[in-house]
């Protein structure tokens, strides 16, 4: 008898001050990988109050380099993520247009001969990938841990109610926080805590019913949770204004949640060429495919890259935690494991980088998403 588990997971708001950073690296990610598909991007970003700081390696054609406003590309994340003056007047600092920016990039075309080698990793990287089972009702939860789903979900609620009735009263930054119990597969909502930022004229009767209702539209069909909201008190220091950000710092957010293991290395800032992108991105399709094919309940799939090869050199497999050989699943050996395939395949993802730093790469329609058909 399966005895109820407790799971915890977090989400975080375009206006946190890391997701910021987020956005603003892989913003540039995409303008380079628009114009050169082959261009190379290994960057970080710190932020707080109106300054941010951009560093790492840019290399592309000339011609497109010329092109790249990495200014007006930070302002836009910041804008985009609800900075800026709002529908009802009031003014969410930083203000985009007052941003401080300073670089210090590796920023220029590539050496002779460097982009003939691109095929070859230049790092080591440990790559998790993670998915549940659609025969086992995971659908609902788009193969993700339901407590991670369920806090993205309400996350992107926020964002909906933000931008249709929150304005002058809600800011950019918000922090969510869920905990469901499971038993089996069968889970429900038990607590939700809910951080929203605001100002000190705010109306606390409009945040809660804007919280109450990203959390019973998120949890529809199923038994509302406790709700706290702002469980620490006023909440109008937000954004980079309340703490500093960093990119890559909320791996587990942008992985599969705290019930799952990462490998380590962050997706966004870095082009799709970087094994750390593209591994987490295979690993997740290898994932889909072997827990849809075996009818096991989950699967989990780590890829292991050393510096200078051209495919993973090691590839792991536990199916409802035991050891299993990928080769033997057949579905997966449709799948291109090599550096250069996984690339061809992902780097055409039509939708902007930074909707996958804000909301997570595991979205329905990612080339890496793909159920492959299987005979079962």
């Amino acid at each position: 008898m399966n005895h109820p588990v407790r799971e915890t997971a977090e989400f975080i708001l375009p206006g946190h001050p890391d997701k910021l950073c987020d956005a603003v690296v892989d913003s540039i990610v995409d303008a380079v990988r628009r114009g050169d598909p082959e261009g190379q991007c290994g960057l970080e970003a710190a932020c707080v109050f109106d300054r941010i700081l951009l560093t790492g390696r840019i290399a592309a054609h000339r011609e497109v380099l010329d092109t790249i406003d990495i200014d007006a590309l930070a302002r836009a994340a910041y804008a985009s993520a609800g900075y800026g003056v709002d529908a009802a007047g009031h003014a969410w600092g930083p203000l985009p247009q007052n941003l401080r920016i300073d670089t210090a990039f590796c920023w220029g075309a590539f050496e002779e001969g460097e982009r003939e080698l691109r095929h070859l990793s230049d790092d080591q990287a440990i790559c998790i990938g993670y998915a549940n089972n659609q025969a086992n009702n995971q659908a609902e939860t788009d193969h993700l841990p339901p407590a991670h789903w369920l806090a993205r979900r309400i996350g992107r609620e926020l964002h909906r109610l933000r931008r249709e009735q929150g304005a002058g009263q809600v800011g950019p930054d918000a922090k969510v926080v869920v905990r469901i119990e499971r038993q089996g597969w069968k889970w429900q909502p038990m607590h939700v805590s809910i951080s929203l930022n605001h100002h000190e004229k705010s109306d606390w009767i409009l945040l809660r019913q804007l919280a109450e209702e990203a959390v019973e539209t998120a949890c529809i069909s199923k038994r509302l949770p406790d709700l706290v909201l702002n469980g620490a008190g006023m909440f109008v220091s937000g954004g980079p204004n309340g703490d500093n950000g960093l990119s890559g710092k909320k791996l587990v957010v942008d992985a599969y949640g705290p019930t799952v293991p990462i490998g380590g290395g962050a997706w966004s800032g870095k082009d799709f060429r970087k094994v750390d992108r593209i591994g987490g991105m295979l690993a997740r399709e290898l994932a889909l495919a072997a827990v849809g094919e075996s009818g096991a309940g989950e699967a989990l799939v780590t890829l292991e890259y050393i510096p200078g090869c051209d495919a993973p050199v090691h590839v792991g497999v536990l199916l409802d935690g035991r050891p299993t050989a990928l080769d033997s699943i057949p579905v997966t050996l449709s799948i291109p494991r090599d550096n250069l395939g996984a690339w061809h395949r992902y780097v055409a993802a039509d939708v902007p980088l930074v909707e996958l730093a804000r909301w997570g790469h595991q979205q329905k329609g990612m080339p890496w998403e793909n159920l492959p058909k299987t005979n079962r």
